[in-house]
């Protein structure tokens, strides 16, 4: 089986309650960078399926109900190319790279198309955790109705204010123009600065692996975590809905 079949398939019965990850997760992941080839993989097949894509369909099951019941609507689809990030890498582009991602990678968007909306992200690798909420980049087609919904009212003082919420130790990884566009330049404060966004996110990078990671609380742990950016969650999501 080539790198890009690689967990395809979904499982062929209902999934058992999510208990967190195993230790082999991690083990395995960094297995992984010390052998990134189709042989090995292969050849370590029913380990890959035990460590890391069956607990990963049980979290995102785990974790959509547990941000339904936050009032999160969004969408948690247990399957790979779906939730979970595919882990063989596209090398169209970069032929002579390894032929495998080393770390598991999972989402959970607001209800739409993936990728094109507001989302809250997990990933495992072999050092730590990094999990966040956001959006890498507002799609080409939507910028201009999400710029016109900014400059409405307070929408801009509430984006800018959600992510000021957030409060202490989140990281930003925001993308924004150097300057509004041209049709902004005479706007000035909370709508000047807003408008120059184009997608980022707010999150956190752990370089190490918390305990809870290994327990049946993991999902409730990654949900907790993640209260603190529920509020920019919604406000960009509400803005990103705009351009629909």
């Amino acid at each position: 089986m080539t790198a890009k079949k690689m967990g395809r398939a979904l499982p062929s019965r209902p999934l058992s309650p999510f208990s967190g990850f195993p230790k082999d997760t991690v083990t395995f992941l960094r297995a992984l960078a010390r052998n990134n080839t189709e042989t090995w993989l292969e050849a370590n097949r029913a380990r890959y399926e035990a460590a890391l894509l069956t607990p990963a369909r049980q979290c995102v099951v785990a974790v959509g109900e547990a941000l339904h019941a936050e009032g999160c609507r969004v969408v948690a689809d247990p399957r790979v190319n779906g939730s979970i990030f595919r882990i063989a890498r596209d090398r169209r582009f970069r032929p002579d790279a390894p032929p495998y991602k080393t770390h598991l990678a999972m989402l959970w968007w607001a209800e739409g198309v993936r990728m094109a909306q507001p989302s809250f992200y997990l990933q495992i690798n072999g050092k730590g955790v990094e999990l966040g909420v956001g959006l890498p980049e507002v799609p080409r087609e939507q910028l201009p109705a999400f710029r016109r919904w900014l400059v409405e009212g307070d929408h801009a003082a509430r984006f800018l204010g959600a992510m000021e919420a957030a409060g202490p130790g989140v990281e930003w990884s925001m993308r924004q123009l150097a300057r509004p566009p041209l049709e902004f330049r005479a706007l000035e404060g909370d709508v000047a600065q807003a408008v120059r966004y184009t997608g980022g996110w707010g999150g956190w990078t752990l370089p190490a692996h918390p305990p809870e990671l290994f327990t049946p609380d993991c999902a409730a742990w990654l949900v907790a975590r993640c209260r603190p950016l529920m509020r920019f969650w919604r406000v960009f999501t509400e803005a990103v809905s705009a351009g629909r």
